[in-house]
């Protein structure tokens, strides 16, 4: 039973490992508003220009406290909303495929 249930999950695990490249594929490299360049920046901490890279920086490690205030801020700054949703998925999607990949290895999988 133990074989049967380890290749079960390991066929789970990739397809959901599919699903996460095919995301990450959209969120990243798709035509937006904004460049695929910004877009991975705000998601793996690389340069961005203030004030994006204090929001994505927020978004990526402690969303909990972004307030409208944020969003105020960006749009103060010429901002588009568009821009900013593009830039707050990509953080958000940052931040959870850093803790996928980590659940990979840690169940020694590739992440």
């Amino acid at each position: 039973m133990g074989l049967r249930w380890r290749s079960s999950a390991r066929g789970a695990v990739e397809r959901r490992a599919a699903l996460l490249a095919e995301l990450r594929r959209v969120v990243f490299e798709a035509p937006a508003r904004t460049e695929p360049a910004i877009r991975t920046a705000a998601a793996t901490g690389g340069t961005l220009a203030e004030p994006l890279r204090s929001y994505a920086t927020k978004v990526r490690d402690e969303s909990y406290r972004v307030t409208d205030a944020d969003v105020a801020e960006l749009k103060a700054a010429g901002v588009s909303e568009d821009e900013i949703f593009e830039v707050t998925v990509a953080a958000a999607l940052g931040a959870a495929c850093r803790r996928v990949d980590a659940g990979l290895r840690a169940l020694g999988e590739e992440a």
